[in-house]
């Protein structure tokens, strides 16, 4: 395999039997697994920063309002 992960079509169809194809998709699946597992983690830290910005940007905004257009 020349990356490690991912098997060519050529070794996948003519050089692995049964038992080498479910291990290679195992191993490409676990790999993707832990790939979701980080964006799911970075997934909630990007929604609590975007509600925390539009909760000071909305509250700049009112100050703002208030401030210079009355």
């Amino acid at each position: 395999m020349p990356n490690g992960n991912m098997p060519t079509w050529e070794e996948w169809d003519q050089q692995l039997d049964e038992g080498q194809r479910q291990y290679s998709l195992y191993k490409i699946l676990q790999s993707i697994d832990g790939r979701l597992v980080s964006l799911e983690k970075r997934k909630r830290i990007d929604t609590g920063a975007s509600i925390v910005s539009g909760a000071a940007g909305g509250f700049l905004a009112m100050i703002g309002k208030w401030a210079f257009w009355k």
